[in-house]
């Protein structure tokens, strides 16, 4: 299902980018190298990243990387290293 109407990006690549170890709304952004353009998005891909972060809690991952379901949950900088008129940010993040 398309995810965001601005840019082609689905609940799947989503959820690869989550797997991969995005943890918050903007570093899922970032490594599917798109900002918010309408914002529409925001709210849905929020949940997409709290709902990934409760499934691993519930299963007892605490994101050390050692569950092999995924990569190891590192906090991503949203803004680390992007020039100013490609950030990343996302309000109240």
């Amino acid at each position: 299902m398309y995810v965001c109407i601005c840019h082609p990006i689905t609940d799947k690549q989503i959820k690869r980018v989550l797997e991969e170890g995005a943890q918050t709304t903007a570093a899922v952004l970032k490594r599917l190298d798109h900002k918010i353009q309408c914002g529409k998005c925001v709210p849905y891909v929020r949940s997409m990243v709290q709902e990934h972060k409760d499934e691993h809690r519930a299963s007892g991952c605490t994101g050390c990387g050692q569950c092999g379901r995924h990569e190891t949950h590192t906090p991503e900088p949203a803004n680390q290293e992007s020039p100013a008129p490609y950030a990343y940010g996302v309000a109240a993040e």
